[in-house]
């Protein structure tokens, strides 16, 4: 179960008793079930797939050759008018 805490100026943790997760302006701890449940969590934690991986390998690097390439044309084009 979730709850609210707070840190206390002596640098302990708190459980701050009838506060809301809402309402917390403190820290909210999870228990095991509650993290294991949240997909969120599990989302932000697994590899990626290689076909993900991949892609983003692919974008980063396509990206920035491109504009690249794009950039040089209308470079050499302007200097044909000029």
């Amino acid at each position: 179960m979730a709850v609210c805490a707070m840190v206390d100026a002596s640098g302990f943790v708190k459980q701050l008793a009838g506060v809301s997760l809402g309402d917390c302006t403190g820290y909210v701890l999870l228990d095991k079930s509650d993290w294991v449940s949240n997909g969120l969590v599990q989302s932000l934690i697994t590899i990626p797939s290689g076909e993900d991986f991949a892609a983003v390998w692919a974008t980063a690097f396509i990206v920035p050759v491109s504009i690249g390439l794009i950039a040089w044309t209308v470079a050499k084009i302007v200097n044909v008018f000029r």
